[in-house]
């Protein structure tokens, strides 16, 4: 029965239980499998008094209590997830979208793992690795990307107040140049200042919307993660772009003498 221990310990590995104390804080704590766990198993495996029979019942039966402890852990797992989607507070209607299918997926992660843990009660030798081994590819082909999205977002959304800062930054700046233009005549460095900076927040606003749609399709977290960055980067440059104009305009509006 060498192949259960095996299939637990990589089952474990994959799901990321880290094992170690307990805290007084979290004192039920489902993730924490300690050694003792293979333990037991191993000790089965070496009772002599055992017979076929009773050695597979009990090897059975420590494996399916080693597999619901492991998808209780990923069910806590996927409710912290939760949690920090929760937490955020989105402040556009395009990020609420994006906050409300993450946690459609997250809920339907956390039926998933219950769906599993409900099979348990039933399973045989063999549908117990077939369970092991359907949670293993699930959660690294559709968990894995789901986490690191979730962590995007939450990075995602806390730039959006910046993006809603340089675009009313920019209608002043609109306004002003209108005015000063109005009121002198034009000016080609002012004119191609603006056309810089709207530019600029026009590239921002762009990969900013990429990176939602990146979140909202699900796509791998690295490009969600290379959108933000890009948006970021092209949101300093149009702040740079904002200083510079206001240098310029102010070499441009009356002075008092």
């Amino acid at each position: 029965m060498k192949k259960i221990v095996s299939t637990a310990l990589i089952f474990v590995a994959v799901v990321g239980i880290r094992t170690g104390t307990v805290h007084a804080e979290d004192a039920v704590d489902v993730c924490a499998l300690t050694t003792s766990d293979f333990t037991a198993l191993q000790a089965v495996q070496s009772d002599p008094t055992l017979t076929p029979d009773q050695e597979l019942s009990q090897e059975l039966a420590l494996r399916k209590q080693l597999l619901g402890k492991v998808i209780a852990c990923a069910v806590k797992q996927a409710q912290t997830l939760e949690t920090t989607l929760t937490a955020t507070k989105p402040a556009t209607p395009n990020a609420i979208a994006v906050q409300n299918n993450l946690l459609g997926r997250v809920n339907d992660a956390i039926n998933l793992y219950n769906l599993e843990s409900a099979k348990l009660n039933d399973a045989g030798i063999n549908s117990s690795r077939a369970i092991a081994k359907e949670m293993i590819a699930w959660r690294a082909a559709n968990y894995a990307p789901l986490e690191g999205n979730v962590n995007n977002f939450a990075l995602w959304s806390a730039n959006q107040p910046l993006f809603q800062t340089a675009q009313t930054r920019l209608k002043q700046t609109v306004a002003i140049v209108a005015f000063i233009e109005n009121a002198a005549g034009g000016n080609e460095n002012l004119s191609a200042g603006l056309k810089a900076t709207q530019a600029y927040f026009s590239d921002a606003q762009n990969d900013n919307n990429a990176a939602a749609t990146d979140l909202t399709q699900l796509e791998a977290p690295d490009q969600s993660l290379a959108d933000i960055q890009q948006s970021l980067q092209a949101l300093a440059d149009t702040y740079q772009q904002f200083s510079d104009l206001n240098k310029l305009i102010q070499t441009l509006l009356p002075t008092n003498k």
